[in-house]
């Protein structure tokens, strides 16, 4: 085994160029396959669950409609002429604008009093069924987080970094408020509580109370910081990010950096 901050003297062999342009390519590809086969199964998701639910309703309301108008009775099947004389991808196309309708409806008809009421009315209820209480609270919490817009309240409005776990290692968090009085005293500082998200789940982390002089305040949005968490700090900023190209070779080539101890 080898140990802790040696290194071994094995030959690292090469990777091939056709291996290098073989990893190249499918580092350009798969992103975009991955995108389409996401959306493609959201689409699949959505014309199996609601678009054909949606035709099946427009084509009782045409035969509903053409029955209470008509002096006489039609003859023959309605939803089967419909069928015939209204193409497939047009049928598709209006359940998908009549969906889309709904949706903004709703989201109109909840924005007001008695919607956000039933609304509230609703959650409570669902709150008392056994196995959906303990699944629905928390998937709303993530659909709200990545879908609330405008309408979503952050507890937090400034990215600080706290030396966390232990002095050396700095962990990126929120600053969400003051601290206890109590606290406050028995540390004889001043105390702030930091929200430390998690990756890759932000909406979980922890609550820290941190002495106000640890606050390294960072330039930095919310929504970079939850990218910076989200992607393990791959996404990082480019206002922000520092070049390790240097450094990563100065760690291939058997040096470390200032402050390193050899093991």
């Amino acid at each position: 085994m080898i140990p802790p901050g040696s290194r071994s003297d094995a030959p690292v062999k090469p990777k091939s160029h056709a291996a290098r342009l073989f990893l190249r390519g499918l580092a350009l590809v798969l992103p975009l396959l991955l995108t389409l086969a996401l959306l493609l199964w959201v689409w699949n998701f959505l014309s199996g669950t609601i678009f054909t639910h949606v035709d099946s309703f427009v084509r009782w309301s045409v035969e509903r409609l053409v029955t209470w108008t008509s002096d006489t009775q039609p003859t023959g099947d309605i939803s089967t002429l419909i069928e015939e004389m209204v193409p497939e991808p047009l049928r598709l196309g209006i359940s998908v604008a009549v969906s889309v309708l709904l949706v903004l409806l709703l989201g109109w008809w909840f924005s007001g009093f008695l919607g956000r009421r039933a609304v509230v009315l609703f959650e409570r209820g669902l709150s008392r069924v056994p196995f959906i209480s303990a699944i629905y609270p928390h998937v709303k919490q993530v659909v709200d987080f990545f879908l609330g817009g405008d309408d979503r309240k952050l507890p937090f409005d400034r990215v600080v970094v706290i030396p966390y776990p232990r002095q050396g290692l700095y962990s990126l968090g929120f600053l969400t408020g003051g601290s206890l009085r109590a606290l406050n005293q028995v540390a004889g500082q001043p105390m702030v509580s930091v929200f430390i998200p998690s990756s890759p789940m932000p909406m979980t982390g922890y609550t820290l109370f941190v002495p106000l002089a640890d606050l390294v305040v960072i330039d930095m949005t919310v929504d970079e910081a939850l990218r910076t968490v989200v992607s393990g700090g791959v996404l990082i900023p480019a206002g922000h990010a520092e070049e390790v190209a240097a450094l990563a070779s100065r760690l291939d080539g058997g040096e470390r950096p200032e402050g390193g101890e050899e093991a």
